[in-house]
């Protein structure tokens, strides 16, 4: 049996599960930070497509100049963008220069 090469993803925001798939390394290492948990077969009320409540986007922006969008917990944002916590850290191999909020 093939390994499965996406994973579910979700928010907890006042209650509501905003859930979405992404590739399954795509929060490695950054998810505590970001406020995101793995979802597991018992989870439920996962909330997919959701037009309201929905989390924050931020950009990491890498060492080798790359950068990726993310979801994250609006909770976290004054910890991730004034703060600077995960500054330093790695994702990929690569450190993490910054992170900033995404318009829309």
């Amino acid at each position: 049996m093939a390994e499965a090469k996406t994973q579910i993803y979700y928010i907890d925001m006042a209650g509501t599960k905003y859930a979405w798939r992404s590739a399954k390394d795509a929060y490695k290492d950054i998810e505590g930070p970001l406020g995101v948990k793995q979802a597991k077969d018992t989870d439920s009320g996962l909330v997919f497509g959701a037009n309201s409540m929905k989390p924050v986007k931020v950009r990491i922006n890498l060492a080798n100049k790359r950068s990726i969008l993310r979801f994250a917990d609006p909770g976290k944002c004054e910890e991730l963008v004034v703060k600077g916590s995960l500054n330093g850290k790695k994702y990929d191999g690569q450190n993490i220069n910054s992170v900033s909020l995404v318009q829309g």
